[in-house]
Parts: C-alpha cells; structure tokens; sequence
C-alpha cells in the first residue's frame, strides 16, 4: 500500500462534519459542501485540523461531491479543477500543522454522484469525464493518495478507477487508490449486487486497497469484511458510520455509543486482519480518539486471501471452474445461433431479444454469449441496445462475441460485472490480439483464446 501501509494503527476519516454556516458562505449554493473550500477555507481547514489533533493518520478532502455531474446541478461544473485543488491545499495545510509529530496524509475523496449508469441515469463517458476533472484537481492539489467511497454500482467504480488511472499517467504520477462500496440492509449494493461479484469484478483492476464504508453501523459488516479478508490479496480497509440514522425528534442523529463502535472496529483487525480502520458518518473526533487509542495495543490477525478466478453478472459471480463440469455458455443470445433470435433483432423487439437470454438462464447456463453481428446493421448500435437492457435484466455473466473492437468496447462501457471477450487468436498475427487484450485489461474482462495461428490450428500440445 505504497506510503501508509504500516502495523494496524492507521484512522481515516471522511469529511462529514458540518458546522453552522450563513446563507453568506454557502454563496447561494446551499447542499453543495464543496462550496465551502472557496468560501470558508479556514473553516474547513479547522475541521480536518480537529482530527489530525486526536491521531488521525489520514483526512480526506472535502470533495465527496466534486465531479462535474453534481457539481452541475449548482452549476459550478466549470470549476471542478479549481474546487478539488484548492479543497486538497486546504488538507494538505491541515496536515504541515501536524506532521512534525507523525506522518500524517492527504487522501482525496471522490463519492459515488448523484447519477449511476447502471441505472441509466448516465452514461460511461459523461461520468468518465466528470471523474477525470476531479482526479486532475486533487492531483494539482497534491493529495498522497485517492479514496472511491460509498460505491454503489460497480460500473461506476470501474469508469472512476479509469479515470483516476490515466489523470495520473498524464501528470506522471503513482498514487494509492482505495475502493470502499457500502452495502444496505438488503445485503448487496444499492444497485443489487452481491459482495461475491463485486470481488470478481474488481480482481482484475489496479485497486491497492480495498473495503467498505458508510451504510450501516460497524456490526452489520462482518460478513462482507470476512469476505473481503478471504479473498482480497490487498490491504483491507473498514469506515463504518456511528450506526444507522435514527430520526430523533424529527432530526437525524447516529446513536451508536462511542465504545461499542471502537470494540466492533478493534475486532474487525484482531479477528479478520483489517489494516485500516476509522470513521464515516456520525463519527465525531471522540470516536477516532478512542479508537486510535485502543487500537495501539490490538494484535494484527494474519490473513491468508484466496481469490477463485471468476466472471460474473451485475448481480453475482459464477466461478470458472464448475463442479461438476463443464462451465456452459449459452449460445441462443447469438444471430448466429438462434433464428428466432435474429428475427427479434430484425425487428428491433428488445424485449424478445431479453426473453431469449432469460431463458438461456433458465436452462441452467453459467454464462451467455451475445452476439448481434449481421450485415447491412450498426452493430456498434445493436449491441448497445441489447447489452442495456441484458445487463440490469440477466443474472448471467456476458460473453461478448464480436469482430468489431469498437463494438467490444462499447459492450464493455455497459457491463458492471466481470465480462468475457470472445475471442482472441493468432490467425492475422499479433497486432490484434494484442489490441484485444489491452482492452480486456483496461476494463478487466477475461478472454477466451483459440489455438489459432497464421498457418491453422494447433493439434498438438507443443504447438
């Protein structure tokens, strides 16, 4: 974990406090937190202050919010370098005050928006755009490292981490990158998907660490943390709120008592090896005082992650290998494979289309191949059609059948799980299969590759 992966006495916190405010320094912008950064930046700064002075390790910036996206409903969409940047001067002055005592650090903080596109209430490249603004921001500003926070569609945390990863390459930087999702009552993310796709989906992308925060209070994480701490190789980091919100005499408040939050938290690292712990939601500087202070002397669990190569749907992960075998990959979401499927998309009947692959999963397949190749149409607009409506409506992962790298891509813009390209082979050379494959790698799908060269098929293992 690069620059704070250290024993288990680290505490993060996100920037949730407010204090009271005029309509003045809101300037006519009321909601927007961000604001704050250039109205009242000593406020602000005093704040952090407030937890660096109980032993935080690492503060994040105020800008859970600032992304184009969100910061456009204030219209303040053209400031959102500015308002990063300055927002992350303001931490990084916060920390000089403190860093004679300990290394202290700047983590920058990017929420999940107001729109998710797995909802369609966006799309890849509008929220890949806002991110990419935001991560230039903080960069400029000079944070030690990224936090994705609150996650909630996986699809998100993929354009995010993108976005993150080449605002970086463009300014030559390395920085950590967290990914923390919060899961509801229900047991998934708000989008409805299950930890076991979450892990799967996100295993093949450069995340350092990896954990949840918000939702709900500390107690109703333990099995998604022992989840985490079986499968993911990295450091695993835990930010839970001070319980779930209570309406108290018609105000919300978090009721969970300061001790009974530190104890679930010091047991998340002795008993399942959480490296990183500290605070979201209703977690005062109390709680990171006692916390940092009972956390002092807690024994580090050590843990042995094991990750079962996967793919999966939005919703759940199926392993690749099955017992008892074969994986099977149902072939009817295919022009090539199905007439009565190709008739549906000479149609344009979407809902047939989605029908032929609901039954695919009824039969029992483990994946679906989708394929919408056929001459005389826009295949590029044919399978954005049937992906966005399969993805939200299959509980199948997706095996891409295409050509075209374009449509590829655009498939791969649609699907938050871990999807499957199909296929890769030698036949034209390597150029390529080498395109191909750094496509799977930027947005982490798996390949299937056939035993193919310019002059035939292998017959032989040596070959």
């Amino acid at each position: 974990f690069l620059r704070i992966r250290r024993p288990p006495r680290s505490t993060l916190f996100p920037y949730t406090t407010l204090f009271r405010s005029t309509q003045e320094e809101w300037g006519g912008k009321e909601g927007c937190t961000e604001i704050l950064n250039l109205t009242v930046p000593e406020k602000v700064q005093s704040i952090h202050e407030n937890y660096f002075a109980v032993g935080s390790d690492v503060v994040e910036t105020n800008t859970f919010g600032a992304n184009e996206i969100v910061l456009a409903e204030y219209d303040l969409q053209g400031r959102t370098i500015e308002i990063n940047r300055i927002a992350a001067q303001i931490t990084r002055r916060a920390v000089e005050k403190y860093q004679h005592i300990k290394p202290r650090f700047v983590a920058g903080s990017m929420g999940p928006g107001t729109k998710l596109i797995s909802l369609g209430q966006t799309d890849f490249d509008t929220m890949y755009h806002s991110y990419f603004a935001l991560a230039q921001g903080l960069i400029k500003g000079g944070v030690d490292l990224f936090i994705i926070e609150t996650c909630q569609d996986v699809l998100q945390i993929k354009t995010c981490l993108l976005a993150v990863q080449d605002a970086m390459k463009q300014n030559d930087v390395r920085l950590p990158v967290i990914v923390s999702v919060t899961v509801e009552t229900t047991g998934t993310l708000l989008i409805g998907s299950e930890m076991g796709a979450v892990l799967t989906a996100l295993a093949p992308l450069e995340i350092d660490v990896l954990g949840m925060n918000c939702a709900t209070g500390p107690d109703h994480m333990r099995p998604y943390i022992k989840q985490i701490c079986r499968q993911f190789p990295g450091p695993v980091i835990v930010q839970p709120n001070a319980g779930l919100p209570q309406n108290v005499d018609g105000e919300m408040v978090y009721t969970l008592s300061v001790e009974d939050y530190v104890d679930t938290l010091v047991s998340f690292v002795s008993e399942q090896g959480v490296q990183i712990v500290g605070g979201c939601c209703g977690t005062t500087p109390d709680y990171i005082s006692a916390l940092r202070e009972k956390i002092e002397s807690i024994e580090l669990k050590k843990r042995n992650p094991q990750m079962h190569w996967s793919v999966s749907s939005l919703f759940s992960a199926q392993t690749l290998r099955q017992d008892p075998a074969p994986f099977f990959v149902g072939e009817r979401a295919n022009t090539n494979g199905s007439k009565i499927f190709r008739e549906y998309l000479l149609a344009e009947d979407w809902d047939g289309i989605v029908n032929v692959a609901r039954q695919q999963q009824k039969t029992g397949a483990h994946g679906l191949d989708v394929c919408v190749a056929y001459t005389g149409r826009d295949e590029v607009a044919d399978i954005k059609e049937a992906v966005r409506r399969i993805v939200t409506r299959v509980d199948l992962p997706l095996f891409i059948d295409s050509t075209d790298i374009n449509v590829l891509e655009v498939a791969l813009k649609l699907i938050g799980g871990r999807a499957v390209i199909n296929s890769i082979n030698l036949e034209d050379g390597e150029e390529r299969a080498h395109k191909i494959c750094a496509l799977a790698k930027r947005y982490g799908a798996a390949l299937i590759a056939l035993t193919i060269d310019e002059t035939g098929m292998a017959h032989k293992v040596e070959k």
